[in-house]
């Protein structure tokens, strides 16, 4: 973590310097100056993840992605917390915000990013998750608070919307990206499910990487027209629900999506059906 931590710094004051110098060069010239573009457990067996700490690769733009970059915002909020790590941004819905990373999951519990006191909390990655240096983990996880089961509720209460077949095939993407990437993501799984089954590995090997995307799968409340396989990297979002009784503290609800692959179709809508039987979480 703290090899990480220094490495992101190292990449930020970069980032920093050169908006720095764009905007001393800007000082003299009327000419408007052109924006650079932006480019759980590990497991024991001898088997090695194939996709491991791999680059991240460059994607194209869906039809209706955001035209900005979330490279600026990452900078402006890494200089008010230099937890920051990245930046989540998910289409109609609040959620807009940098995500944070400590040396535990307990810290940003009840802290905001200004780490104050906030029984919301606010977004942050699971901290075995790698997110620096250009690298990420198989699974990125990222955690937030759901106080109730609205869709228009606070916080991470806004993923629900997905329950919504209508909402989950206009809103394909999720935005998630990093000091050295701007990342689009493509959600395949909409799941009820429970803290005992084991989703938030960080660096899986193949069969425990392919077991959380085949359970995913089943528990979808959703079946989406998304092929995922061992190469893949994943975005998993979770948070807490209700469904099952407020006397439950397993229950989870959870969305997760693939990074998007160099040259894929980006189609503004995917095709989304209703999922007959999706298998129920072991409370």
């Amino acid at each position: 973590m703290k090899f990480f931590k220094k490495n992101l710094k190292v990449i930020i004051s970069l980032l920093l310097v050169i908006a720095v110098v764009t905007a001393v060069s800007a000082c003299g010239n009327n000419e408007p100056v052109e924006e650079p573009s932006s480019s759980e457990e590990p497991s024991s067996e001898s088997e090695s993840p194939s996709s491991e700490s791999e680059s991240v690769p460059e994607q194209p733009l869906p039809e209706n992605a955001p035209t900005e970059s979330f490279m600026q915002k990452i900078v402006n909020a890494y200089a008010k917390n230099d937890d920051t790590v990245g930046w989540l941004y998910i289409p109609n819905t609040d959620i807009d915000e940098s995500i944070v990373q400590a040396p535990d999951n307990d810290y940003y519990l009840r802290r905001n990013v200004q780490k104050s006191y906030d029984w919301y909390g606010c977004y942050f990655a699971d901290y075995e998750s790698i997110l620096t240096g250009g690298k990420l983990s198989r699974n990125t996880i990222i955690y937030g608070h759901s106080m109730d089961d609205n869709p228009d509720g606070l916080k991470f209460s806004q993923l629900k919307k997905w329950l919504n077949i209508d909402f989950a095939q206009q809103n394909p993407y999720i935005y998630f990206s990093t000091p050295e990437k701007d990342m689009v993501w493509k959600v395949f799984s909409v799941m009820y499910t429970s803290s005992k089954f084991n989703y938030v590995a960080a660096d899986p090997n193949n069969t425990k990487f392919l077991n959380i995307i085949n359970e995913a799968r089943k528990a979808s409340q959703l079946n989406f027209d998304v092929d995922v396989n061992a190469t893949d990297n994943i975005l998993t979002l979770s948070t807490c629900t209700y469904v099952y009784g407020k006397e439950n503290s397993s229950q989870r609800f959870v969305i997760m999506a693939r990074l998007v692959r160099p040259g894929e179709e980006m189609p503004s809508t995917v095709a989304v059906e209703k999922n007959p039987n999706p298998k129920q979480p072991v409370l």
